[in-house]
């Protein structure tokens, strides 16, 4: 579903983008002034809302890409340190238990 969302969202954002790309060049060729800032605010809000939108989920693939595909295969291969173990097994339990603790 991360697929359909961000095909989705960067397709709606290049067409948007494709409609306000000859307005804005020539005004930001001229440089600052008046002319680029009328530019600028002559992007439609929906232009603005799609292209973060593509730019988020593309963030959020991103990101699952990392934690399921690239972070496991970079823990096996040595590049990365691995994340800390929060489950607790039996020889870890065993270790905590034998210490040098007097009796109770």
């Amino acid at each position: 579903m991360p697929l359909v969302k961000a095909s989705s969202a960067i397709t709606v954002a290049a067409a948007a983008k494709a409609d306000v790309v000859d307005r804005i060049a020539p005004a930001a060729a001229g440089g600052p002034g008046p002319d680029a800032w009328a530019a600028v605010n002559a992007i439609p809000w929906g232009t603005i809302a799609s292209i973060m939108a593509a730019a988020y989920t593309a963030l959020l693939i991103g990101e699952w890409l990392w934690k399921k595909l690239l972070r496991p295969l970079a823990e096996r291969r040595g590049w990365v340190k691995p994340r800390k173990r929060w489950i607790i097994t039996l020889d870890d339990l065993k270790e905590q238990q034998d210490t040098d603790r007097a009796p109770l």
